[in-house]
């Protein structure tokens, strides 16, 4: 009698491991389908976009996903999106990702007409071994501009544009590093506000100009009294 006692309790033992077994897996996969059948709410394209096109409210919407298919760079609020740039043509109904859109005036941007900010504009002027600070101009440094040139006869130095940043050396864009970095170059690129465009183009054909180096962070602007003989 109690080897059959024995038994039957062995037994119950193994069918009661097998039902917990077998409701985990029940409960396993009933969470994994509630997991699949999650959605996220994302920002996906009303309208198809060409490249370069600034973004508005007009062109974005939002979709639900489920959540295995929303890349983990994908937009969710629409207000990040506004005023920035599509870098690739996005169609009707894709979910906006953020390596496919484009901040204009970011340094990071390869494409030198991507990297002026709204309102400002690309000028390049001219420089040698004196003015272009013997080659240690670097992308993204601050310059002040002097100008000197007659005013009623008089050489006069002025300060003509103060805190200019440099967005291109000679003919790249780019960030040089180590044995890339450009010491000889007979041009530099600025981003000056558009209004600032005509004045420094007139102020380099009728007088000398001569670039200052900022420091790093000093982004203050000075007022100095010009100088004249």
């Amino acid at each position: 009698m109690k080897k059959i006692y024995l038994i039957a309790t062995i037994v119950a033992i193994i069918t009661g491991m097998a039902v917990f077994l077998f409701a985990s897996e029940l409960q396993k996969n009933s969470l994994e389908k509630n997991k699949s059948e999650e959605t996220i709410e994302v920002v996906v394209a009303a309208i198809d976009i060409t490249e370069n096109t600034r973004i508005t409210t007009e062109m974005l919407t939002t979709a639900q996903f489920p959540s295995a298919t929303v890349p983990v760079n994908a937009v969710k609020d629409i207000t990040y999106l506004i005023g920035k740039t599509a870098k690739y043509p996005i169609s009707k109904g894709e979910q906006f990702l953020e390596t496919k859109i484009l901040i204009i005036g970011d340094q990071e941007n390869n494409e030198l007409a991507k990297r002026v900010q709204n309102g400002y504009r690309a000028f390049t002027i001219s420089v040698d071994a004196i003015t272009g600070i013997a080659g240690y101009l670097r992308i993204g440094d601050k310059i002040d501009i002097i100008i000197t040139k007659n005013v009623d006869g008089i050489p006069t130095t002025n300060y003509l544009l103060q805190d200019i940043k440099i967005i291109a050396i000679g003919s790249s864009s780019q960030y040089p590093t180590g044995k890339e970095k450009l010491t000889e170059y007979s041009n530099i690129t600025l981003e000056i506000l558009a209004e600032d465009c005509t004045i420094l183009n007139h102020n380099i054909i009728n007088g000398l100009i001569k670039i200052v180096l900022r420091s790093v962070g000093d982004e203050e602007e000075i007022s100095v009294a010009p100088i004249s003989n």
